[in-house]
């Protein structure tokens, strides 16, 4: 996992894999006002979702993985806490939709590192290691929210 802040997206970026900046780039220069909710293609494989939710309990929500792709998430409405943990500490599966490149768990909330995602600055990469329980209400009351998620393809080793 690596977190970053927009408005210094030029610093943070030097310490992603280079495939990546790009993509942070991007994401530093989106009108958040006026982006369309809905799928945008962003070419090779790579696309970008802008998602309008609910935020839930913690409790309620379910740790997700990947394996194809690099989640780059930032909220641009409402409030969201995210719950990290390491893949070796996440267990057994409890649900596998890996054709949509997504495996949920079930891992204690005790040991979720809780990322509480600044609305238009913070950035969150999530690389296939990383478990990620997304869409937790900071008040433990549901809300609506709005994020960007961009999926980076994992890039092959030469």
């Amino acid at each position: 996992m690596f977190l970053g802040n927009l408005d210094q997206w030029e610093k943070d970026a030097q310490y992603v894999p280079a495939h990546i900046r790009p993509f942070i780039e991007m994401l530093a220069h989106v009108d958040f006002d006026t982006i369309e909710t809905g799928r945008h293609d962003l070419g090779n494989g790579n696309y970008m979702n802008v998602d309008e939710s609910m935020t839930a309990p913690a409790d309620k929500c379910k740790t997700e993985c990947h394996s194809r792709y690099i989640d780059i998430q930032v909220l641009v409405d409402g409030s969201e806490c995210i719950g990290w943990q390491p893949l070796c500490r996440l267990g057994e599966v409890t649900e596998d939709r890996s054709a949509q490149d997504a495996r949920f768990f079930s891992p204690s909330l005790e040991n979720d590192l809780s990322v509480v995602m600044e609305r238009r600055k913070t950035f969150a990469v999530f690389y296939p290691t990383d478990g990620h329980r997304c869409l937790c209400a900071p008040d433990g009351r549901g809300a609506a929210v709005r994020k960007i998620i961009v999926k980076v393809k994992v890039q092959e080793e030469a």
